[in-house]
């Protein structure tokens, strides 16, 4: 709660009020300490003395953002919206299929970088959140981008209402948090996913790995560096087929309902698809797409007797050895002859153990250079690989 002091968190005054506490943060490591809690509350201004444990969050959760690269220019986050906005640069992916719309409706501002990248290919933006925080911020941060097209309401969106207007499109990012933690299916989103009302373009953003009705959307996947960070539901004309995006790369893949890979015993070449296509569940269409086998096709590692071209959608491994089972000796005894150093790299898929206890087994040559062992299940049982990152 913010006990009226909306004015104050949307307001100038506070981004100097932060910085300040920011800099005195940075020059203690990073945590707040006593002294600088004493001080905040101590203020001659009431408003800040009262609010002093929410400016610290705040100064925290804008640290974070700056190292999460997400912060734009003397924009202000708690904490818990640092960790859940999304990145710019995401956010412009996402505001694309709204080129042209006339006004969106956006429910669940949340720090308000959706908003301003929506803001800048649609007429006007109408967003509601239901924090009143959050609100207060994101509406001084949309100010302060010199945005006048968006209207941030301070209220939960529980329906259509006069509040809403008429509106072309939707834009929700429903809470995927509550009292009992991280909600990991859409029944427990706030708003439900069923009363996301319809319109010419739709988009929602879900937990990638959430349990989710679908129904009536297509999905993609955002990939950026090498995590996936989001799903989006579309019902929009630019997205008709399941498709994977990486982002920070400016490609795209659609799933165009290619058979399966072809299962193969061995192997020349490895590669590792990208993790936004392990999560869209489509990865053995993308392999037989490009000619890829697999070794298991409950795998995710891709197959190829040929040398595979460079890809922002893989990592290419040469094989150099491969043996049925896992063996510390035997693996050991490979390390050993190929003179591997202690950087070597170590992966695996379905295998229930940590390969960091099986790195501490195991000795390595002190200047040798790095390599790949991989072990993965294939079948019943498991295999080792050995490789070189290509």
């Amino acid at each position: 709660m913010i006990d009226g002091h909306a004015a104050f968190f949307a307001g100038d005054h506070i981004v100097k009020v932060v910085e300040s506490v920011i800099e005195e943060l940075k020059a203690v490591g990073g945590s707040p300490s006593p002294a600088i809690i004493l001080a905040l509350r101590g203020s001659t201004e009431p408003v800040v003395a009262s609010a002093a444990t929410q400016i610290i969050d705040v100064a925290l959760g804008t640290m974070r953002a700056e190292r999460l690269g997400k912060r734009m220019h003397s924009w202000l986050l708690t904490d818990r919206m640092a960790e859940q906005c999304t990145h710019p640069q995401i956010a412009a992916h996402h505001a694309l299929p709204f080129g042209g719309c006339d006004h969106v409706l956006e429910i669940c501002t949340g720090a308000g970088i959706d908003t301003a990248a929506l803001a800048k290919v649609a007429g006007r933006v109408t967003s509601f959140e239901a924090d009143p925080l959050v609100a207060a911020l994101a509406t001084g941060n949309i100010r302060r981008a010199g945005i006048q097209n968006v209207n941030i309401m301070s209220v939960a969106w529980t329906g259509l209402d006069a509040q809403s207007g008429e509106f072309d499109a939707v834009w929700a990012d429903p809470s995927r948090r509550s009292s009992r933690g991280r909600q990991r299916s859409s029944t427990g989103y706030e708003p439900p996913l069923d009363s996301i009302p319809n319109a010419e373009v739709v988009g929602v953003k879900v937990g990638p790995g959430d349990v989710v009705d679908d129904h009536g959307y297509e999905s993609e996947f955002i990939g950026f560096g090498k995590e996936c960070r989001e799903r989006i539901l579309w019902r929009t004309p630019h997205i008709t087929m399941p498709t994977v995006s990486l982002v920070d790369k400016s490609v795209s893949w659609r799933f165009s309902g290619i058979g399966s890979p072809l299962t193969l015993p061995n192997a020349d070449y490895v590669i590792e698809p990208h993790n936004a296509l392990i999560a869209s569940g489509n990865v053995g269409a993308f392999f037989a797409e490009i000619g890829a086998g697999v070794f298991d096709p409950k795998i995710a590692y891709g197959a190829l007797n040929e040398e595979p071209p460079p890809s922002p959608w893989y990592e290419r491994y040469k094989v150099l050895r491969i043996y049925k089972g896992i063996s510390v000796r035997r693996i050991q005894e490979s390390i050993r002859e190929l003179g591997w150093g202690p950087t070597t790299i170590f992966k695996k898929r379905g295998w229930e153990n940590d390969p960091e206890d099986l790195r501490r087994a195991l000795s390595f040559a002190s200047e040798g250079p790095p390599g790949v062992v991989i072990i993965m299940r294939v079948g019943d049982g498991h295999q080792s690989v050995f490789a070189e990152l290509m």
